[in-house]
């Protein structure tokens, strides 16, 4: 049993792991039924035939042994009636040749065997026929007899007649019964034979069968499969597979055109990713650059204000309490010499609140709180451009109300950002900038007439300070939502547009 459950679960494992398998068993068991049908129905169709012939021959030869016994009855020659059936007994293949009485006694047998025996039509053996009707009774049938064989037992009723009314009532209809047995060995042996034949033939049928469909199943089907096979492991080990050079216009070739472009498609993202990858890699590192400029930048602004603290603020208080002191010693014995203390000390006063005030505008400029961004852009450009000598113009006829603070700043400080690239680098003679806002959306460009770049070779390493300088202003737009757009080339000077969508106040904004 335990072997048993083995070989199911081997060959359920194999079954599930081999394709040839598979298909073989697809065509082997539709054969098995369909040649284990025909084969039972072939054994049967000729068991029939043969029995019908047994039948036939049977019937005539129990005709022609009720006419010679008849004959030899009628002229009461016994002898002769007795040789005729000794004659007939010596054949192998009967079993029983018995002439019964209307009793059922044998009187006649070859060789005397069994006269006087009565036969019980209550034995097993006919049942066959006595079980039913009499009018259904058949007249030969096979049945088994008491040792076991089969035969095939014809039973002749032996009619009266006129001659033989001399020795039987004339009012019988039968006077006797001629019982037949041949065996059905050699019939079955016959039988057996053919069905072995038949047998060998179909399983010689099914072992050509199964090679033949093997074999075009490797040539037409595994072996082009092997090359998909070899593919996919290729594309799982992250390698682009060869071409599958497979030209057949059915449908295992309709699959290597779509694997070869999915393939392509496949190698094509990968190239695709591994830029996208590197892009990110970049943009990562200049992100990090772009911090570490902040940070610096960052540190050097307070550096700047302290030194500017230090030395401009710083010494204006220092003097400016020197000269306080000048007074208190001169405002009582000298008072003019005082009052031209007190008036120094006045432009001391008036120094510190402009160089505070300078402070405070480098820091944060409050034109930007207090009258927007457009005001705050045309006054940056008006003290640096035209203190650099670059003319410029400014419409900002289409940006008539506020924007959002955050905004407001991130576009200012990206506007002073682009102002001052155009100082240092662009030699440009004229700047043009246009702020302005539609259907929900500010736009915005500054362009310039300089030498301009370009935008593949800018470097974004820290090297060059103009890529780190686009890279902050795209950085400040995008945490608005928006869109910068850079168009440059060598000659033609540069231009820049903004784009960043502002929420309807009408919708909760």
């Amino acid at each position: 049993m335990l072997l048993t459950m083995f070989f199911f679960r081997r060959l359920a494992r194999t079954l599930s792991h081999s394709l040839r398998l598979k298909v073989s068993l697809g065509i082997l068991l539709p054969l098995l039924i369909i040649l284990g049908i025909l084969t039972v129905w072939e054994y049967q169709r000729l068991q029939n035939v043969m029995l019908n012939n047994l039948s036939l021959l049977a019937s005539q030869a129990g005709q022609v042994i009720e006419d010679n016994l008849r004959q030899q009855m009628v002229v009461s020659d016994f002898d002769a009636v007795q040789k005729l059936l000794d004659s007939i007994g010596e054949s192998g293949d009967f079993r029983a040749l018995y002439l019964l009485d209307t009793s059922g006694e044998v009187i006649f047998a070859p060789q005397g065997r069994d006269v006087g025996l009565h036969l019980n039509n209550q034995a097993p053996d006919c049942q066959a026929c006595h079980q039913l009707p009499a009018p259904a009774r058949k007249t030969s049938v096979v049945v088994t007899t008491a040792t076991g064989e089969r035969v095939f037992r014809s039973m002749n009723p032996i009619e009266n007649s006129p001659e033989c009314s001399t020795c039987h009532d004339p009012s019988q209809r039968l006077i006797g019964l001629l019982l037949i047995d041949i065996s059905t060995t050699s019939l079955e042996a016959s039988l057996s034979q053919s069905l072995r034949q038949n047998l060998l033939w179909w399983g010689l049928i099914i072992l050509v069968v199964i090679l033949i469909v093997n074999l075009a199943l490797h040539f037409l089907v595994l072996k082009r499969l092997d090359n998909f096979n070899a593919g996919i492991q290729s594309l799982s080990a992250g390698q682009l597979p060869p071409q599958i050079s497979d030209a057949q216009p059915d449908e295992i070739g309709g699959l290597a055109q779509a694997f070869n472009s999915m393939a392509q498609q496949i190698e094509t993202r990968r190239a695709e990713n591994l830029a996208l990858a590197d892009h990110l890699r970049r943009q990562s590192d200049q992100r990090g650059e772009l911090l570490g400029r902040l940070i610096r930048a960052q540190e050097d602004e307070r550096k700047r204000i302290a030194r500017e603290l230090h030395d401009d603020l710083g010494q204006a208080l220092s003097g400016l309490a020197l000269q306080f002191e000048s007074i208190r010693r001169f405002i009582t014995s000298e008072p003019k010499q005082a009052v031209a203390q007190l008036a120094r000390a006045k432009e001391l006063v008036s120094y510190a609140i402009q160089q505070m005030y300078n402070l405070i505008l480098a820091l944060r400029p409050s034109i930007l709180d207090d009258l927007g961004l457009a005001v705050a852009v045309r006054n940056y450009a008006e003290q640096t451009l035209t203190g650099a000598g670059i003319s410029y113009e400014l419409d900002a006829s289409g940006l008539a109300e506020r924007l959002p603070a955050e905004v407001e700043i991130s576009l200012y400080r990206a506007f002073q950002e682009a102002i001052n690239n155009i100082v240092r680098h662009s030699r440009a003679t004229h700047v043009s900038i246009r702020l302005g806002k539609s259907d929900h959306t500010f736009t915005g460009e500054i362009a310039d007439d300089g030498q301009g770049f370009d935008l593949d070779a800018i470097q974004l390493d820290g090297a060059d300070p103009r890529g780190l300088g686009l890279l902050g202003m795209q950085e400040r737009i995008t945490q608005c939502g928006g869109q910068m757009h850079t168009i440059s080339s060598p000659g033609k000077g540069t231009h820049i547009m903004i784009q960043i969508p502002l929420q309807d106040k009408s919708d909760g904004g």
